[in-house]
């Protein structure tokens, strides 16, 4: 098991306890869990129900992390955390996160959430980082997509369709 530690910006942290399911330590980590209940992806239209599969990717050396999600053993959807101080150790991974997220459909898509709440006073750096994310993010959804699949599919389950 893996403790997923997000810290955020305006202070407090939320935990998550994840299945680890490849972890190099200070390089990057691949994650899994299993939602308990159905849940709505807040700034999307995208109701994710119980038994949703979530692959979490995480990199010391970019400034996002991103959540792959399956439903019925298909892609659903891909979301995407703008972080800052990626920590990756053998048993949790810790950020910062930067508030801003984007929501990338399985065709490729791409919808920018949560802008409006960042704080009005955030750091310069901050903002040099979210607006470059932004850009690479938006900029080269297919391939992001096809390189998480690709990642993913050594750790999928009979349950979870290729």
């Amino acid at each position: 098991m893996l403790t997923e530690r997000k810290l955020r910006l305006g202070g407090g942290a939320v935990e998550f306890t994840c299945e680890a399911l490849r972890v190099e330590p200070g390089r990057r980590a691949v994650v899994r869990f299993v939602s308990p209940a159905e849940r709505r992806l807040g700034g999307t239209d995208l109701v994710l129900p119980a038994g949703t599969v979530t692959i979490g990717h995480f990199w010391s050396d970019r400034s996002y992390s991103l959540y792959a999600f399956r439903v019925g053993g298909s892609p659903a959807g891909y979301y995407c955390s703008i972080v800052d101080a990626v920590a990756i150790a053998a048993d949790a991974v810790e950020y910062l996160d930067l508030v801003v997220d984007v929501f990338i459909d399985p065709g490729g898509g791409a919808t920018v959430l949560d802008e409006d709440e960042l704080p009005a006073d955030i750091e310069p750096r901050h903002r040099r980082t979210i607006n470059a994310t932004l850009e690479e993010l938006t900029g080269n959804t297919r391939r992001l997509i096809a390189e998480v699949e690709r990642d993913a599919r050594p750790f999928l389950l009979p349950s979870d369709p290729r």
